[in-house]
């Protein structure tokens, strides 16, 4: 293992920095900017069962320190994506997180099984909680007893490590996680983006023809920091740290929250290099709080919680 190196559930990292999934771009795009093999992995864009175009436009704004967009999941459908993408992620070098959603536990499942024999996908994210689809799309995960079957069958129908991905309006998200730990989730990303809204003072219309959207940037980082911290206090599970994260003195933060490994997606639009900077200036700056190793940060933010 080197200084950085750290392991998640069907993973071992070089670095405990990934590609978040985000609605508009997809991880061979970073490849055409730097070496995505000096991350710790990437996560797909979300794909569906069936190929989806999304809401109309206009579907994006920007929006001090993060934006707002209303894509609705569009993608090319699971099949496609087998096609056409597994090939280009294999040249990549780096470890896959897919991100999926379905509108049935049966259409998960059929999912999963669909990428049992793609070697280049280490494991797969269950997204249950995209603010920006209709609310018959997608799966609220307060709903207990519908999340514990959901992560069951797929469990049993998977080769793979399944994560399952949590919103942050959650009522109970220490009460979440643990239905998901029960039920065999892997491993939780967290936190998904907000839901929200943005009106174009000119017309007084809203400016997403959905009207409103996912909300995403740094603003969300207090509150991401807030539940990874709580979460990861009360369940024994690892966590990929998702919100706001901008720098390298914010994804040291997100690991002192208790996370294994932190999520970056907002940043990438505004700074596609962004992840690279934040992997390659860490050593450095936990060296100059003390640490040898992510890990010792880890080990030592895990000591603090028994206390």
């Amino acid at each position: 293992m080197n200084k950085l190196s750290v392991n998640l559930p069907g993973i071992e990292l070089k670095n405990p920095i990934i590609i978040a999934s985000g609605p508009l771009i997809h991880g061979e795009y970073f490849n055409s900017v730097y070496d995505l093999s000096e991350l710790g992995a990437i996560t797909t864009k979300t794909v569906t069962y069936l190929p989806k175009e999304g809401n109309k436009t206009p579907r994006f704004a920007s929006i001090e320190g993060g934006y707002i967009n209303a894509v609705g999941l569009k993608n090319i459908g699971i099949k496609k994506f087998v096609e056409t993408k597994i090939e280009l992620l294999e040249m990549m070098n780096v470890p896959v997180i897919t991100s999926i959603a379905g509108n049935s536990i049966e259409e998960y499942v059929e999912m999963v099984e669909m990428l049992n024999d793609a070697k280049v996908i280490n494991a797969i994210e269950l997204n249950v909680s995209c603010p920006n689809v209709k609310k018959d799309s997608i799966i609220m995960t307060s709903n207990y007893d519908y999340l514990n079957e959901l992560i069951t069958n797929v469990k049993k129908a998977s080769h793979k490590p399944i994560y399952v991905k949590l919103s942050p309006t959650e009522p109970d998200i220490v009460q979440t996680a643990r239905v998901c730990k029960e039920a065999g989730a892997d491993a939780l990303t967290m936190i998904n983006g907000l839901s929200g809204m943005k009106i174009d003072i000119k017309t007084m219309k809203p400016v997403l023809s959905n009207k409103f959207g996912g909300v995403s940037g740094s603003f969300l980082k207090p509150l991401a920091i807030k539940l990874v911290y709580q979460v990861s206090s009360e369940v024994d599970i690892p966590i990929i740290g998702v919100g706001g994260i901008a720098n390298v003195e914010d994804a040291i933060e997100m690991l002192m929250a208790g996370a294994t490994a932190v999520g970056i997606a907002s940043a990438n639009m505004w700074d596609p290099l962004v992840c690279y900077k934040i992997a390659t200036k860490l050593e450095e700056e936990l060296n100059k709080l003390g640490f040898s190793s992510v890990q010792e940060l880890i080990n030592k933010v895990k000591e603090s919680r028994k206390k």
